[in-house]
């Protein structure tokens, strides 16, 4: 556009030395009219002109202000990619909570020192290494953790593991109760409701037991083993059509249904071992051979000892799940609680009540 208004420029200037050299020849009035024309077309490509720099400063200045556009907008990328970027501390938390959701507490352990030597302890840390040192083996270094956790943010996960290493004692009363702490403190937390739950019901509190078993099976509907303990504290309460209902709903294979039945006929006997221990131990141990409790157990020689009624007396409601713990098999219980302690203190194979 500019070439083209030069071009006319130098035509006009050309016309305009020819007209000025032939201008003598012209009356007066003609040539003022002449010189008007071309005055007008000279102002014309003057505005032409005019007109082309003007576009040429306005695509200048567009082509500028989105060069600045693009790169404030490069530099919003790379300023939130940075950002989100996961730091090496998180990448090693991460590696950390993955070893022990795979099982690997021993694993778990060696991260954890590793972090707290480049990094520092902290809360999170001292939670995840607690879980490390009860699901490996270590009661009473993971019961000194869990309690230096009480006055922390961690407050749940102290109680939680005070609970299950309670449990694992064999006293359910005080697992009840820790259990019931951590629970208060994450009502919300499907895996606390169930422990508290199984721990009630290996106490015998069957009536207790029922809301957090409930609230569990709700907030967590595809749990196999929250549905299991339902299942089984229904079976107990004498509530077999529920029970099935739930088996049913929650498509348990048959091998857990027969031992939620299993678990639930071990519970019977135990009930009455204990009530009838309770009896002869009222009764004295010197009663007449013709005592009621004598004809139950079909005479005194068929009396228990009393060594014998205070261990049945003693042993949790449900045990097989307990034994199996104990006797390092490799099979987890579908009933029970979430975490106990790896086979042997060395295998990756959780055995979980």
């Amino acid at each position: 556009m500019k070439n083209k208004v030069l071009s006319l420029e130098r035509q006009m200037a050309s016309r305009f030395h020819i007209s000025h050299s032939s201008r003598r020849h012209l009356s007066k009035p003609e040539r003022i009219r002449q010189a008007c024309k071309q005055l007008s077309i000279l102002g014309c490509l003057l505005v032409l002109a005019g007109c082309a720099s003007s576009k040429t400063n306005s695509a200048m200045e567009l082509i500028q202000h989105q060069q600045e556009q693009q790169a404030l907008l490069r530099q919003h990328e790379a300023d939130t990619m940075q950002k989100n970027a996961p730091s090496e501390p998180k990448v090693m938390l991460a590696m950390i909570r993955e070893s022990q959701q795979q099982q690997r507490y021993f694993a778990s352990l060696a991260y954890i020192d590793a972090y707290a030597r480049e990094y520092g302890d902290s809360t999170e840390l001292a939670a995840l290494r607690a879980n490390a040192l009860r699901m490996t083996g270590q009661a009473a270094q993971a019961q000194a953790a869990y309690q230096a956790l009480l006055d922390t943010n961690e407050a749940a996960t102290g109680w939680h593991g005070l609970g299950l290493l309670a449990a694992a004692s064999g006293n359910y009363t005080q697992a009840a109760t820790d259990l019931g702490k951590a629970a208060a403190l994450r009502p919300t937390d499907a895996e606390y409701l169930n422990d508290l739950g199984f721990a009630r019901v290996q106490s015998g509190d069957l009536a207790g037991a029922r809301l957090p078993l409930g609230q569990a099976a709700e907030l967590a509907p595809a749990n196999g083993k929250i549905l299991a303990n339902l299942a089984l504290l229904l079976l107990l309460q004498g509530d077999a059509g529920q029970a099935q209902t739930v088996m049913d709903k929650a498509q348990l294979p048959q091998t857990v249904r027969d031992q939620v039945y299993r678990l639930a006929g071990e519970w019977r006997m135990s009930s009455h071992a204990a009530a009838g221990a309770q009896t002869a131990a009222a009764y004295g141990s010197h009663a007449a051979s013709a005592s009621p409790v004598d004809t139950a157990y079909g005479g005194t020689s068929a009396m228990p000892s009393a060594s014998a009624r205070d261990q049945s007396a003693s042993r949790p409601i449900v045990t097989a799940a307990n034994d199996e713990a104990r006797s390092g098999s490799s099979i987890a219980s579908p009933v029970g609680f979430h975490q106990t302690p790896l086979t042997g203190g060395f295998g990756h194979a959780p055995l979980i009540r």
